[in-house]
């Protein structure tokens, strides 16, 4: 009886021991395509000023998404964020109404409607520094907060908003005028949105100090803090002056209202970010005060969108930086480049494996854009046929495939389930979205910067390679019925076969501890 055990150990440790195939990747340097929560974006809603009945920022405007065959708007073709602003002016001094929310709920199922995602903003009014005082704006967030939660598949990141002109947290009639300091009002309003803000998504602020001033020090977020769900790493950052002068217009000040640029303040933002989301909008204007200044910004754009981590911008506004962009070919880069962009290099790969055995997958790869990944999401190897598709989980975490050229080496020992047919299957690396609503759709997985890898019908990413599936192997017990056996490799290098509720060395042994 030994004798047979061993026989059929052996087997099947050897069936276990898969070979492994080599697979090279063409990357692609100069494609652009779309890919979710990341890359240039347009504002949709404009100047409205909402109301009960102009209850609606996106629906109203939803030709844009189609829009894509005129040549001036050929940008949208690669696009898959837009930012939508909602003024809240004429609830200043009352509560939200039904009709609004219901007119927000519209609005974000455009969005899974098209394929897209939102950066998120509410403000009062566009065009003066009129904003709602602390009691309403802590109303109408307690009002958004569930309403937020339920769309949170489309909200790619979230601005923090309510004070001052455009949402922007300087100009403000509440809250303290032309300053970014964090006063104790501001503070109030902070820590509403951090709560309103759903779980794995990121709350936005305008002004780095005002992050300093929330968490009482100057340390940036960390590694190992990174995505723990705490107010530090939950905070990004948002600058709507990109390339401005006096420090980005304020933005990397330190003095309340004035142009200082504290390269302190850089420094923190280029290390934050690594870990949570940057993006926003340019807003130089030539004009008498800043000569030559939009030319001087020009070949700044690459360096600095790399440096502080980019992972979107709008591409319209201001008209004087990216209409240059476009007329001098930075645009192009910028637009492959912003947020991540991942390259497949090297993968080495088993050929056969057993049904409810183990193998190895190495995988290499590269994020040769600005950012990394922020939002949580999954990576999968894929085994599918015409009969059947089987994911397995993978254990690293592509939020900390980190970028500008990082390269990144997976290296997993994977169970292959057990109910997976004899047979030989298609390998596909998938990033699929991690919301059920939008786990299944193809616009929303992560494309991989690779010839000959891409499979739009599905959102997954070939590896070029198949493997074969053999049978679980199985013994026969007294009773003459098969009994499934599986197999365990311990740190000490033993290997463990399990046979029922009884274990065995390869040699048939039983072990009675193992």
């Amino acid at each position: 009886m030994k004798t047979r055990y061993t026989y059929v150990f052996v087997l099947l440790l050897c069936s276990l021991m898969a070979k492994a195939g080599i697979v090279n990747y063409t990357v692609d340097d100069t494609s652009i395509f779309p890919n979710p929560e990341r890359g240039f974006t347009e504002e949709l809603g404009g100047e409205t000023k909402l109301s009960d009945s102009k209850n609606h920022v996106i629906k109203p405007e939803e030709d844009w998404f189609f829009d894509t065959e005129d040549p001036e708007n050929a940008d949208r073709k690669t696009q898959t964020l837009v930012v939508t602003m909602y003024y809240l002016y004429n609830y200043m001094s009352k509560d939200l109404s039904a009709k609004l929310l219901q007119g927000f709920d519209e609005d974000m199922q455009v969005l899974r409607n098209h394929g897209f995602k939102c950066v998120l903003r509410f403000a009062y009014d566009w065009n003066s520094k009129k904003d709602a005082d602390l009691d309403h704006v802590k109303r109408h967030i307690a009002q958004l907060k569930p309403y937020l939660e339920k769309n949170k598949d489309v909200i790619y990141v979230i601005e923090a908003g309510f004070v001052g002109q455009w949402g922007e947290w300087y100009y403000s009639q509440h809250f303290g005028n032309e300053t970014q300091e964090l006063t104790a009002d501001r503070r109030q309003v902070l820590e509403a949105m951090l709560d309103a803000c759903p779980e794995g998504r990121f709350l936005l602020v305008r002004y780095p100090l005002i992050k300093l001033s929330y968490m009482g020090d100057e340390n940036p977020l960390t590694a190992s803090q990174a995505y723990d769900g705490s107010a530090r790493a939950k905070i990004g950052h948002h600058n709507d002056a990109f390339l401005n002068a006096w420090g980005n217009d304020g933005t990397y000040g330190r003095n309340g209202n004035g142009p200082d640029d504290d390269p302190v303040l850089r420094q923190y933002i280029a290390d934050e970010t690594l870990y949570a989301p940057n993006g926003g909008e340019t807003n130089v204007e030539d004009n008498e005060d800043t000569p030559g200044l939009p030319q001087q910004v020009y070949a700044k754009a690459e360096e600095e969108m790399a440096k502080y981590h980019w992972s979107f911008c709008g591409s319209t506004y201001s008209e004087e930086v990216t209409d240059r962009w476009r007329s001098s070919g930075i645009f192009d880069n910028l637009n492959r480049k912003m947020g991540y962009r991942y390259q497949l290099l090297q993968a080495n790969l088993p050929e056969e494996a057993a049904a409810g055995g183990q193998a190895r997958f190495q995988i290499q790869l590269r994020n040769v854009g600005y950012a990394p990944l922020y939002n949580e999401r999954k990576a999968y190897i894929v085994l599918s046929n015409q009969q059947s598709v089987f994911s397995i989980q993978l254990a690293t975490d592509p939020r900390r495939w980190l970028p500008n050229g990082a390269e990144t080496q997976i290296d997993e020992m994977l169970t292959i389930p057990a109910e997976v047919p004899a047979g030989t299957y298609q390998l596909y690396l998938h990033l699929p979205d991690m919301a059920s609503t939008l786990a299944t759709d193809p616009r929303y997985a992560v494309r991989f910067a690779n010839v000959g890898t891409w499979d739009a019908s599905t959102g997954m990413n070939r590896l070029n390679a198949t493997i074969t599936i053999q049978p679980t192997t199985a013994v026969t017990n007294v009773n003459g019925n098969p009994s499934p056996v599986t197999y365990k490799q311990l740190r000490n290098g033993q290997i463990i076969i399990r046979r029922g509720n009884t274990a065995y060395d390869i040699f048939g042994n039983e072990i009675i501890d193992e």
